[in-house]
């Protein structure tokens, strides 16, 4: 789960610099704002995931995994069957 997530990410990541090659621009800038609001919504995920988790505890981490597996149905079905 891990590799893939990392192969994903870094796919995305392959993507914003050759968009950021072809427009012509600095790439300090981008790479400030993106650094920046990466850390700080992980910041606010990890703090609000340890207090869902602390209150709701397994169910939490059930609804969690649903919610995704979901998500990850619906994108595949727009994609193969309603495209």
């Amino acid at each position: 789960m891990l590799v893939t997530l990392s192969l994903a990410t870094s796919i995305d990541a392959l993507a914003v610099g050759l968009s950021t090659a072809f427009l012509d621009i600095t790439i300090w800038k981008p790479s400030v704002v993106i650094g920046l609001v990466a850390c700080v919504f992980s910041g606010i995920g990890i703090t609000f995931a340890n207090k869902v988790l602390g209150r709701f505890g397994r169910a939490a981490e059930v609804m969690g995994g649903l919610t995704l597996i979901l998500i990850g149905a619906r994108i595949f079905l727009q994609h193969t069957l309603w495209a």
